[in-house]
């Protein structure tokens, strides 16, 4: 999707320099259905040939690209926040290379509002992630606990902890709560529930804020993406919003 953005919406302000698999072929083929004419390179030379790097892999590696990215004084767009939460030391390496990080709000609203209390004093954080057990299969967390998903019946509270907590229980489904805890108290204050039900058609995202503004809530339910159901649609949708920001001339909210 992202891919296509680059080559459809932003094509007068972007250009598609290349794109990075570990699947070569995979790549190949997303851009032969594309028609576009970039090419596949290691990750070494898209940063050599990019001014903007777009993270699009998972929490386990994206921390490297990133510092990867920064060293060399390149932008980058990470989606897969989750292996930034714990190591923000990554923005003081952007502000010494002069580059900029950019974190997309993701599967969640609210963000806004949440950034707008900090200016205050915030006193709570806590999401609550709803998703389908077929979208929590494969979770480290469901593994270590022997957690059979495919016998859960009703509505269950899968996890309950920190955020940091949660990006290593389910580096594949939790990213908003890396990216809500950098927007917010932080990964050791922000507390995330993980629940799941067989009835559960939706990756459904609530957050509550509570600080010296009062009360803030704000729940998304997203339809799971095509092509990866442990993601939501609108995780794709947020990078390509970021992107019009990015080249764009105005801005709405903070």
């Amino acid at each position: 999707m992202i891919a296509e953005a680059i080559l459809n919406k932003f094509h007068r302000a972007i250009e598609l320099s290349g794109v990075c698999d570990l699947d070569k072929d995979k790549a190949r083929g997303l851009l032969k259905g594309l028609k576009a004419r970039a090419g596949v390179f290691d990750i070494d030379e898209l940063i050599r040939r990019c001014d903007l790097l777009v993270e699009a892999a998972s929490a386990s590696v994206s921390y490297r690209i990133a510092r990867q990215a920064l060293d060399s004084g390149k932008d980058v767009l990470v989606m897969s926040t989750g292996g930034l939460l714990g190591r923000e030391g990554l923005f003081a390496l952007a502000e010494e290379r002069r580059a900029k990080i950019y974190l997309p709000s993701g599967a969640v609203c609210g963000l806004d509002g949440l950034k707008s209390a900090m200016a205050g004093k915030v006193t709570r954080v806590v999401l609550t992630t709803k998703k389908p057990p077929r979208g929590l299969e494969g979770a480290p967390y469901i593994a270590k606990k022997g957690i059979d998903i495919k016998s859960i019946k009703n509505e269950t509270v899968i996890f309950e902890g920190t955020a940091e907590e949660a990006v290593k229980a389910f580096p594949k489904n939790v990213n908003v709560s890396a990216t809500l805890s950098m927007c917010g108290l932080g990964g050791m204050r922000t507390m995330i529930r993980v629940v799941t039900s067989p009835g559960y058609k939706s990756n459904t995202h609530e957050i509550e804020v509570e600080g010296d503004f009062g009360r803030l809530k704000a729940v998304t339910e997203n339809v799971p993406s095509p092509n990866n159901p442990k993601t939501s649609y609108l995780a794709a949708l947020s990078a390509i919003a970021m992107l019009k920001n990015i080249t764009g001339h105005s801005a709405i909210g903070n």
